[in-house]
This record gives C-alpha cells, sequence and structure tokens, in this order.
C-alpha cells in the first residue's frame, strides 16, 4: 500500500474510528484499525464486536494494500502532525509515516485476522430519515432505557417500521419513553427491532456530518447499519422479546 493524504481528513477518520477500538478485548487485533485501499479511496475501520465504524477518505493511491496497526499509536502520532500532505506506505506487517520534516514506522499486524466491517449502506433497501428529527426523537428515549445488563432487551431502542412512520420506544421497567418520525417513500416491509443504545448515541453526538441518514436492516445478519456520504456505522441487533408496553 502507497497512498498520500491530507492530515486532516487523516484525523477525522481516526478520530472516529478509534472510538470503536477495544484495547481491552481478549483478541489484540480489536485494539486495532484496519486501513485498506480501493482505487482512489482509503477505508478505515474498527469494531469492538458490538458496533463497527468505516470511513472511507479521497486519497492519491499508487498502490492498492491493507494493513491493521494499533489503533492508539497512529491516532497520537498524526494528531501532532502538522496539516500537511501525509505519505502512507505499507511492508507486509509495517506501516511507514512520512511527511517532508518526520518519519516513523509503525508495527501492525495480519490484516486477514481483521473482523469483517461494513464499509457502505445497500441504498436500495434503506430507509432515510432526516439527522435533525432522528436525533431529537433519540434524545427524548435513550434516557429511558435500562442499564441493567441482566435484562438486554432493555438497554435498547425498539423501532417499529410500520404505515410510512417509524415509532421509537424505550422503557427500564418503570419509565416509558416514546417518540414517531415520520418517513418518506417508505415502501418496505413492516418490522420491528431493537437496537443498542451505544450505536444510537453516535448518532445524537453527531458521528455523521450530512443532513440525512440511510437506515438499513439486513435480514440475513440480523445486523444494522447507519450511514450516508463517508461515514458507515453497524450493529448487531439485540435479541429477545420487547415487553408489551401498550398494555
Amino acid at each position: 500500500m502507497k497512498l498520500q493524504i491530507l492530515q486532516e481528513n487523516l484525523e477525522r477518520a481516526i478520530g472516529i474510528t478509534t472510538r470503536f477500538a477495544s484495547t481491552k478485548a481478549q483478541l489484540p487485533i480489536l485494539g486495532n484499525i484496519l486501513l485498506s485501499t480501493k482505487k482512489s479511496k482509503i477505508y478505515i475501520s474498527s469494531t469492538n464486536l458490538e458496533i463497527s465504524a468505516s470511513v472511507q477518505i479521497g486519497a492519491k493511491v499508487e498502490e492498492e494494500g491493507e494493513i491493521s496497526i494499533p489503533a492508539k499509536v497512529i491516532a497520537d502520532l498524526v494528531s501532532n502532525l502538522p496539516k500537511e500532505t501525509i505519505n502512507l506506505e505499507s511492508e507486509k506487517e509495517q506501516l511507514k509515516i512520512s511527511t517532508p520534516g518526520f518519519s516513523s514506522t509503525i508495527l501492525g499486524m495480519d490484516p486477514s485476522d481483521f473482523p469483517a466491517v461494513p464499509n457502505s449502506v445497500n441504498d436500495s433497501k434503506s430507509v432515510v430519515f432526516s439527522k435533525k428529527d432522528i436525533s431529537e426523537c433519540l434524545n427524548k428515549v435513550v434516557f429511558a432505557t435500562s442499564t441493567d445488563e441482566t435484562r438486554p432487551i432493555l438497554t435498547g431502542v425498539l423501532f417499529i417500521l410500520k404505515n410510512n412512520s417509524l415509532s421509537l420506544v424505550a422503557t427500564d421497567g418503570f419509565r416509558l419513553s416514546r417518540r414517531m418520525v415520520s418517513l418518506k417513500d417508505y415502501k418496505g416491509e413492516d418490522k420491528t427491532v431493537v437496537i443498542t443504545k451505544s450505536i444510537l448515541g453516535e448518532i445524537i453526538r453527531g458521528v455523521f456530518e450530512t443532513d440525512e441518514i440511510l437506515f438499513n436492516l439486513e435480514d440475513s445478519e440480523k445486523q444494522v447499519t447507519f450511514g450516508l456520504s463517508d461515514t458507515v456505522l453497524a450493529s448487531r441487533l439485540l435479541e429477545g422479546e420487547y415487553p408489551d408496553f401498550e398494555k
């Protein structure tokens, strides 16, 4: 892998993805991020096996390739570099990072050991949300989720897709909050799923810089993906029976 990229673009992408790298995991590679190239883009990905993130950036790619490197190490290094073009070059399991006045090499790991991470959202099977609307609704329901991990289904938010609308429901067994979002021309099937509040918190915090967000459910993978433009977040759905909140 050999490419040139702007420091500010690389720093932003690493800043997003390192939040989902886990240094406490039993698998050391989960403390890494994956750098991979395709045509004129570099994809930077991470996962803690609950949530994954992938950010794509435009770059001048001379040679395609991929490498897995420690998230904290590269994050600290890139954040201290000047805002200029950075050269990245990998050979086997080493990544060389250089600028006109600086050079450093980071020891990485075999990228083939890195878990698969979605880096796109299936547009044809997605629901389009207004970021403003969905963020406001999530703000008003996430607080009612449970923190009790013995009932994991209550730690998430219930999403009900029905009749061109999305209902969001959260309860910890004592509090209950429900909000509804209208959808634009939704023609998909009625669906009910429970999504972990961790990934929803990222939407509230504004990880997406676009006005709209794509939301896609992959039934075969029991997975949800959120994204648009250059950033994709994915998470496994919570399994179990959600309480009948309408009683």
